[in-house]
């Protein structure tokens, strides 16, 4: 009776462990070439890029991907390697960076006190990929003068693209358009302070 009960648990254990499912891990990547014409001690005003806020299902380790208007899918088994908000921060902050090489650029969380007179916030509503390979990115963002707790510039942006329908190719695609958020985000730094 013993050695049948043996062979039952070693057979569950080998049944089980077959099962199981193996996981992948992404990371959103920066897709601007980094400017090697500024060192570091040559830069000036510091700008703050605070946490990235994003949509609650944006918020689980699971790849989440869109069916339709009102219906996601969530991938149990392709996972983001870490959080997902602070891997848009860190590209953001590379991308913005190698954009402005005269300004430092630092992520939140940093040490107090800084002398950051300025800081970027960004609010991300929306950010998928669908069946057909089609990426949305919709949110807001902001550059706010702290020291005179002043807006100087605010907008909502709609972005989409069109990349291929594999998991590797949505992520290349949502990569491309937070290059091109980081070149609009950029491009009004540049203009307003």
């Amino acid at each position: 009776m013993k050695y049948r009960l043996y062979i039952l648990f070693i057979s569950v254990g080998l049944l089980l462990s077959g099962c199981s499912s193996k996981s992948n891990f992404y990371q959103l990547y920066p897709k601007s070439a980094q400017n090697t014409n500024s060192t570091k001690s040559t830069r000036g005003t510091v700008i703050g890029i605070a946490e990235v806020k994003v949509a609650e299902y944006l918020t689980k380790s699971a790849i989440v991907t869109r069916m339709d208007a009102s219906r996601v899918s969530i991938h149990e088994t392709d996972l983001w390697a870490g959080s997902f908000a602070k891997n848009i921060q860190s590209v953001l902050t590379h991308n913005i960076a190698s954009l402005l090489p005269q300004y430092t650029f630092l992520s939140y969380p940093w040490e107090e006190p800084i002398d950051d007179k300025y800081r970027i916030y960004i609010t991300i509503d929306r950010f998928d990929g669908s069946q057909t390979g089609k990426v949305t990115l919709q949110g807001r963002w902001s550059v706010i003068n702290k020291e005179e707790n002043k807006v100087l510039y605010s907008e909502s942006v709609n972005y989409t693209a069109q990349g291929g329908k594999t998991l590797d190719a949505i992520i290349d695609t949502q990569s491309k358009l937070l290059e091109q958020l980081s070149r609009r985000i950029a491009a009004k730094v540049r203009t307003r302070l």
